[in-house]
């Protein structure tokens, strides 16, 4: 068997970049894959023969709307990739809208073809987006339009749709899409890097992710503002979203917290927090949610966060719903006041991230091709 996979992103260089190349290592070390498509790629394992990259340039230098350049870098990506393919291979596994293209001339070279889609049904995750933007009184997010419909095509002509939970294949269900064409497995953790360490003595409220709509930074930051934790820490890591930093800094008028941009220490970063908290308004399957109980920390996430899938609501975590500040704060207050019950999440967390190695997520895709095959 002879796969190729194929993502619009940097591997193995933070983000979706890190869920493909594990994907990718898993099919290689299983001895199937033939090449692995990328846009640019980090020192890895995976031999540099079988990697072929391609260049767009960043958006620091093409100041668009977020959408727009999303949709402009993954059409380029698309095109240079499809020229990309070797002559014969029996699988093609590519990055939604990132490759409509490509899936076509892998279809018509008779390979079984696999779109992933880390997040919800793209029409869904639209319309959740666009509710967010109307409740914060924020204009529609430009240019999301136009890469819907690139990811609808992708889905109309792929033989298989493959999420990492429960939440992204019932977005697919309920947009009518057929059950059996969707496959489902989780994305994993690095079980060696992310260990449990001790808690700060100081309670510590971690958010990790961009600090924007989707993510529901100000959902926590309400819910912060209202519990009034003098004794405690808020840290949210990662950039802010233009299009509420004036929201952001309203909040620094009604509460202490930090923001001090990205970590390149994550261990660290989980070291130095009591609990994550991720309360999304859409999010297929984060990674920072099973790192964070990897080492050893409960976390709260909302119910469109596909990492539920590895919570054990009131042992390792909370689900909350979405929208509700208030439910955010009572957890939050339920884990401030009862350090050794927090303790014990902390170590179920632990004991249930571990069963998510990316090894596992390696070994789904095979067996998936497999299947298809036979």
């Amino acid at each position: 068997m002879r796969v190729v996979y194929s993502i619009g992103s940097r591997l193995a260089g933070g983000g979706i970049g890190n869920t493909a190349y594990h994907a990718a290592r898993g099919i290689w070390q299983a001895g199937h894959l033939a090449r692995l498509l990328c846009l640019g790629y980090a020192p890895s394992d995976i031999p540099p023969d079988l990697l072929r990259s391609v260049w767009f340039p960043s958006r620091r230098f093409l100041r668009l709307p977020v959408h727009t350049y999303w949709r402009l870098k993954d059409w380029a990506f698309d095109c240079r990739a499809a020229g990309l393919l070797p002559d014969s291979f029996d699988v093609f596994h590519g990055w939604n809208s990132h490759c409509l293209h490509t899936l076509g001339q892998a279809r018509a070279r008779g390979a079984v073809t696999y779109v992933e889609r880390g997040s919800a049904h793209a029409a869904v995750q639209a319309r959740l987006l666009e509710e967010e933007h109307e409740r914060l009184g924020l204009p529609k997010p430009r240019g999301m339009r136009r890469l819907v419909e690139r990811c609808l095509a992708e889905y109309e002509i792929t033989d298989f749709v493959h999420v990492p939970s429960a939440f992204c294949r019932q977005s697919f269900l309920d947009a009518g899409y057929p059950a059996g064409k969707v496959v489902q497995s989780p994305y994993g953790v690095d079980l060696a890097r992310f260990v449990p360490r001790p808690e700060p003595s100081q309670f510590t409220v971690l958010f990790v992710g961009e600090i924007g709509v989707r993510k529901g930074a100000l959902d926590l930051l309400e819910a912060w503002a209202r519990l009034g934790l003098s004794d405690s820490r808020l840290v949210l890591l990662g950039g802010i979203e233009p299009a509420i930093a004036a929201r952001v800094d309203e909040y620094r008028r009604r509460c202490a917290f930090e923001t001090p941009g990205f970590s390149t220490d994550m261990p660290a970063a989980y070291a130095n927090a009591s609990v994550l908290a991720l309360p999304a308004i859409e999010d297929g399957f984060p990674l920072v949610v099973l790192e964070a109980m990897a080492s050893g920390r409960p976390v709260i996430v909302s119910e469109n966060t596909g990492s539920k899938d590895a919570i054990e609501p009131g042992v390792s975590g909370f689900v909350v719903p979405i929208w509700s500040p208030d439910s955010i704060a009572e957890r939050l207050q339920w884990l401030h006041d009862r350090p050794a019950e927090r303790a014990a999440m902390g170590a179920a967390a632990r004991r249930q991230a571990e069963d998510y190695p990316w090894e596992r997520h390696g070994a789904d895709l095979v067996a998936f091709y497999e299947k298809a095959l036979q």
